[in-house]
């Protein structure tokens, strides 16, 4: 789920996050929920056993999903795991995702907005310095703000950036920056937590040799292959990290990555598929690391396509999927059922519809009725994520009970985000973890750079701006159920299933915690240590 413009001459983010890391067995984003959370230090047992106190020493050596020739060092360009990774390991950011699903603050020390959330004023945190040891302050904010937005800028952040006045940002004092919006939103700081947001120094213009504040500082690496890191002797956070060193190595093949871990040649990997993570819990020989499951891998419906441009086939399609069944057979029973809306488990999520079930008889009446009787649709499919193929076909089984016959097109993973993607009239795609709000901004209201389902309703579109800018909590967060509302009813997505990421650790490897953003922890690894 990235933030860019699909079609024009920002065509980075979602399609190449999803085709490097997925086409290579994995990918992912991540977002935030809420804003005042402070940092907390993670409890190092708390997903990996207890081994008694963190320790320091020892080399981490974690096996990565993705990795290729276009890989970067620069934050800001990130786009595969690998290299969020880095970017997660290099840099730090103003908030990140907190394991609940709230903001954690990091950088940053509070939000603040103005009466009507059009101007935010961030304090941020005193005494963190670069690698080079020179201070962090507010220039390094607005320069990382100004850089992303800059004019023909073609970095990821740039549709989060494009709600800023940004020549206008204001530093008021060397840890404090003012930020002035075009449009007001009611809690700006998840919008900095996800990893191409990362903070980086003023004036920098070159990353062959970054210089970051985050827990590692660079040593070498070589594009596609690996990167070694050594630990931060200054870094700000309790007496982290706990290794002395992180290697990052790309392992693209799911069973060369599985086999490198079972034979010590790394001490973590990530990304393991839905069967080798059912063998691996059987046999014991690793640690599973696995979140709650809050992504997902829906089937789309284009609004405004026949036979989907009309809601009772819409309606019916939703009714056709034996949820439990999808789970069970492409998730090996690992995610969770879902009910056709993004964010379950996160703030807004409208928890007050009822759960939908399949009903095959009442999807046949709706079909009926919409002059649909003996449908015959095509579902443009892949194996760009995982259980996405699996779904497809079991979805293919359970339709031809309503009279439908369903066609699957399987494309190739490299392809499936090119050109025809946003053209499927019925598909699928991806999304991980991300807040309802934002998610909204860029699935389902005007100008949504990854609008699937080509969901474009005005009066739709006039909540949603309501209630981004809505202050009173309980006032937004009914405005967002509301929204969901519509979608439920109405919308083009089936959201049949929840999907966690599931990753593998060495029994040695401990401090690493299910975080629902990105693996590994969302890639905290300093947090790790070894015993």
């Amino acid at each position: 789920m990235g933030d860019l413009d699909w079609i024009g001459k920002h065509t980075i983010s979602r399609r190449r996050l999803l085709t490097a890391g997925a086409t290579l067995s994995g990918a992912a984003i991540l977002a935030a929920c809420s804003s005042n959370s402070s940092p907390a230090s993670p409890s190092p047992s708390a997903a990996t056993g207890s081994a008694g106190s963190p320790r320091h020493g020892g080399t981490l050596n974690v096996g990565m999903s993705t990795g290729g020739p276009s890989d970067t060092l620069d934050p800001n360009a990130a786009v595969s795991t690998v290299d969020a990774a880095r970017a997660d390991s290099l840099f730090d950011h103003l908030c990140t995702l907190a394991i609940d699903g709230s903001t954690q603050l990091e950088l940053a020390e509070s939000f603040e907005p103005n009466s009507d959330a059009t101007l935010w004023t961030i304090k941020l945190r005193k005494g963190v310095v670069w690698h080079d040891g020179s201070p962090f302050t507010a220039d390094d904010v607005i320069y990382t703000l100004r850089r992303i937005g800059a004019p023909k800028s073609t970095l990821a952040g740039v549709s989060t950036v494009s709600v800023m006045n940004l020549p206008s940002l204001k530093k008021i004092d060397a840890h404090t920056v003012q930020i002035p919006l075009n449009v007001p939103i009611a809690d700006l700081a998840p919008s900095f937590s996800i990893f191409y947001m990362a903070i980086v120094k003023d004036g920098t213009t070159s990353f062959t040799h970054p210089v970051g504040t985050g827990p590692f500082m660079f040593q070498s690496w070589k594009a596609g292959e690996s990167s070694t890191f050594v630990r931060n002797p200054h870094y700000w956070l309790d007496s982290m990290p706990y290794v002395d060193k992180l290697v990052l190595t790309s392992i693209t093949d799911n069973t060369a990555r599985l086999n490198a871990l079972l034979g010590g040649q790394v001490d973590c990997i990530e990304l393991l598929s839905f069967a080798q993570a059912k063998a691996m819990k059987a046999s014991g020989q690793i640690q599973l690391l696995i979140p709650k499951p809050v992504n997902i891998v829906p089937m789309t419906m284009a609004v405004d396509t026949p036979p989907f441009n009309d809601e009772r086939v819409r309606q019916a399609f939703r009714l056709i999927a034996g949820r439990p069944q999808l789970v069970q057979t492409a998730q090996d029973g690992f995610g969770g059922v879902g009910n056709d809306l993004f964010g379950k488990g996160f703030p807004y999520y409208n928890d007050k519809l009822p759960q939908r079930a399949q009903d095959i008889a009442q999807a046949k009446s709706l079909l009926k009725k919409a002059g649909q009787e003996k449908l015959a649709v095509t579902l443009n499919s892949s194996s760009v994520a995982p259980g996405m193929l699996e779904s497809a076909t079991a979805f293919a089984s359970q339709a031809q009970a309503a009279g439908v016959t369903v066609t699957i097109k399987n494309i190739p993973a490299g392809d499936y985000y090119g050109s025809g993607y946003l053209k499927y009239g019925f598909g699928q795609s991806q999304w991980n973890a991300d807040t309802i709000p934002q998610w909204m901004e860029q699935a389902v209201v005007k100008g949504a750079p990854y609008n699937e389902t080509h969901w474009n309703i005005p009066s739709f579109n006039n909540l949603f701006n309501q209630a981004r800018g809505e202050l009173n909590p309980a006032k937004r967060a009914a405005m967002f159920d509301e929204l969901q509302s519509i979608l439920w009813t109405s919308g083009g997505y089936i959201i049949w299933g929840l999907v966690p990421f599931i990753d593998g650790l060495a029994h040695n490897v401990h401090g690493a915690t299910p975080n629902p953003a990105q693996d590994l922890s969302n890639y905290m690894f300093r947090q790790y240590w070894l015993s």
